[in-house]
Parts: C-alpha cells; sequence; structure tokens
C-alpha cells in the first residue's frame, strides 16, 4: 500500500510539467518562488547523515527505501489531525537558474524541515523549534493548549498536525516571499489546483486558516472558496471584539474550519490579542469535540 507521502508524489508530478510550462511561458518562473509541497516523511536522521545518503544513491531511492508508512505515523495515529494554513510561501524554495528543482527536491525541503525543527513529544502532539509567529504563536500555541487542556479529559488520545499554504505560489521579494500577481494565481488555480486533494489525502479533522480578517475584501478567503466547498453560511464566533476576528467555516467533508489573523500580525498587546482569538477557536471545539472523540 503507497504512504501518504506517496500518494502527494503521484499528484503533484501529475500536474508539475503543466506548471512550470504555463510560468515559463508567462516569464513567471524566476519570479516566483518554488510551488509548496507537503510530505508526511519524518526519517529521524540527521541532516547530515540524510545528505550523505541522499548523494551516494539519489533522492529518488533514498525515498523509496526510507519511506514506509512506520515514518508517518506521527500524523497518522493520532485521533485529532490538524491542517494549518498560511497565506503564502515565505523564503522557502527558489530554482536553481542551472538546474531547476522538482517535485522530489521540494518534498525533501519539507522532510528536512520537519526532521531538523518539529520535535515530537512522546505520547502526543509536537512542537518546532523556533521559526516565525506562524509557528511559534500560532501552531506550537494551539497545539499545546489541545493537548494539555482539550484532550486533558481523554487519556490516551493524541493530536497531530501538519501545515499548508492556501497560495501555494509566492512572489520572491527582498524579504523571501509575498502576495503573487492575479496572473501568477490564475496558473495555480488552472494548472496546480492540488488542496483539494491533499486535503482528501491528508484527512484531517481541523482547518485552521491564518488569513487574515474579513471574506469579501480578502482575497486569501476567495482563494479558500476556490478550493472548498461551503454547505451554509460562515459564521462568527461570538464573545469578539468584531464579527470578523474569527469565522467559523462549514466546508463540506471536514469536521471544523476555522479563519482568522496571521499569527504574524502585530497589533499592541499582540499575544493577548491573538490568544483571544485562539481561546475562542479552542472553546468552540471543546465544546463539540464529541464529534471528534468518544470519551473513554
Amino acid at each position: 500500500m503507497e504512504t501518504l507521502s506517496e500518494q502527494l508524489t503521484e499528484l503533484y508530478e501529475s500536474k508539475w510539467n503543466g506548471l512550470m510550462e504555463q510560468l515559463e511561458a508567462n516569464g513567471l518562473r524566476d519570479k516566483l518562488q518554488c510551488p509548496f509541497l507537503i510530505s508526511l516523511l519524518r526519517s529521524g536522521q540527521k541532516k547530515e547523515d540524510r545528505e550523505k545518503e541522499q548523494a551516494l544513491i539519489g533522492y529518488d531511492k533514498w525515498y523509496a527505501q526510507k519511506g514506509t508508512s512506520e515514518h508517518e505515523e506521527w500524523y497518522t495515529k493520532a485521533d485529532i489531525k490538524i491542517m494549518f494554513f498560511g497565506k503564502e510561501p515565505n523564503g522557502w524554495e527558489r530554482d536553481n537558474a542551472e538546474e531547476h528543482l522538482d517535485v522530489g527536491d521540494l518534498m525533501a525541503t519539507y522532510e528536512d524541515f520537519l526532521d531538523d525543527n518539529y520535535v515530537a513529544i512522546e505520547g502526543n502532539g509536537g512542537y518546532f523549534r523556533g521559526g516565525s509567529q506562524f509557528f511559534k504563536r500560532g501552531i506550537n500555541g494551539m497545539m499545546a493548549e489541545i493537548k494539555d487542556n482539550l484532550l486533558s479529559a481523554y487519556p490516551g488520545k493524541r493530536v497531530s498536525m501538519i501545515w499548508n499554504e492556501i497560495s501555494k505560489l509566492s512572489a520572491r521579494t527582498a524579504k523571501g516571499g509575498g502576495a503573487v500577481s492575479v496572473e501568477a494565481h490564475g496558473i495555480e488555480k488552472n494548472f496546480f489546483h492540488v488542496i483539494p486533494d491533499e486535503v482528501e489525502i491528508l484527512k484531517p479533522d481541523i482547518l485552521i486558516f491564518f488569513i487574515g480578517p474579513g471574506m469579501e475584501n480578502n482575497k486569501y478567503y476567495n482563494y479558500i472558496l476556490e478550493n472548498f466547498k461551503l454547505n451554509g453560511k460562515p459564521n462568527p464566533l461570538p464573545n469578539l471584539p468584531t464579527g470578523e476576528d474569527v469565522i467559523k467555516l462549514p466546508i463540506e467533508g471536514v469536521k471544523f474550519a476555522y479563519k482568522t489573523y496571521h499569527p504574524g500580525y502585530a497589533p499592541k498587546e499582540a499575544n493577548t490579542f491573538h490568544w483571544k482569538l485562539y481561546d475562542a477557536i479552542l472553546k468552540d471545539i471543546k465544546e463539540n469535540i464529541d464529534q471528534l472523540l468518544e470519551k473513554e
């Protein structure tokens, strides 16, 4: 049976050439960062050991030898699976002018990042070392609260996460990345429409979109609508300063989905601001957690 990472590889490779041809034809390939690709593989090796093996036997053979379902159990064996979405990749990977990167290279980048930065806690969850506020405040903060508080009444139950970007493409900027043009996004929409398939393969229970407030004037919200079907009307969570702070989205095929500010948004007293929003999301999950778990 194929691993989930192998299924993702087939998905990406089925669309890769078409995407690259369109970016080349429109003079965009060298103006964008590489598409953001996901893998679940955590080899457990140190970076220098992985690089030595990949250099000796080639990435494809290394992947085939190392990529077993056992290396994905940190995610697959969890009782609650969460997919966190940012806006677009920032400072991720860029094509080498002499030798273009491919699907394997980019999935290896994701795998290396997990191996080097994600610390799995034995028995339940994990956290990222350092990183931006997306990881520190957003993913780490929410995962810790779910693990330590929401699941405290459910002995033996586990939570895991994977992160994604609602825009697979990103502009190249001096600081790393940025929003793409309408033209570039149109190419992604038409030739690399993979997010619905990623969700189908990975089957997260909860989606959390860190994309900012608003709907009509938020292009990232429009990206959500391009990728997901809503079964009903989006609902603001109560007891927050405005009706746009956290919106619960009735996405078809997903148990819970929420849209809120990006963790990097820095108003006055930023940590207090963001935790009002996260506490509202966590409260809603807790009130409905029996839809995810049966209490022992």
